[in-house]
């Protein structure tokens, strides 16, 4: 059965020719795409540059836009509630990468800007946190979120002066605590 938009002949199995794990993931996610009736895409792949796209993690970000606003708006499907498709979607090249490849490089998916944006999100819920704990004298325990976005926290707060954050919980219950100090 054929994705609606999605052309009659697409590749059954990973490119087998692709040049290094870049082009490996570039040539997959374009497949992909096809696959899922978006061929209307751009992707890029840069370095990472912030906490949120993993500076010091991950190898390359692949960034995904659509070129028309059509496609821009049917990438969101893609993107998921709260941004768990994107992680699966992640999840899934970097597991594909390293059964091509004997490595541990890590790659990171964006769709139209959206962890970028998640990133300033939680910087300025990090600060407005951080100020009430400093005001109030409260400890503060943000709701549960996956590791990359605890990381991002942890990092916006670690040279802020008056609090300090640790990890609560296990699992996908896993927490941010804001303490003063």
């Amino acid at each position: 059965m054929l994705v609606p938009g999605a052309p009659d002949d697409l590749p059954t199995t990973p490119p087998v020719d692709a040049e290094d794990e870049v082009d490996f993931v570039g040539r997959t996610l374009r497949d992909l795409l096809t696959f899922f009736g978006l061929p209307e895409t751009e992707i890029s792949a840069r370095d990472p540059e912030t906490p949120g796209d993993g500076l010091g993690l991950i190898t390359q970000v692949f960034d995904l836009y659509g070129s028309d606003e059509d496609t821009s708006d049917e990438l969101g499907l893609l993107i998921g509630r709260r941004g768990e498709t994107l992680s699966s979607l992640q999840y899934l090249m970097n597991v594909m990468v390293s059964s091509h490849y004997d490595n541990d490089q890590i790659f990171s998916i964006d769709i139209e800007g959206y962890r970028r944006r998640r990133e300033d999100t939680l910087h300025d819920l990090a600060s407005r946190v951080a100020n009430e704990v400093i005001e109030t004298g409260d400890v503060i325990t943000l709701e549960p979120m996956p590791s990359a976005e605890r990381r991002i926290i942890h990092l916006a707060l670690e040279e802020m002066d008056g609090v300090t954050t640790e990890s609560v919980g296990s699992g996908s219950e896993r927490q941010v605590e804001i303490l003063p100090e």
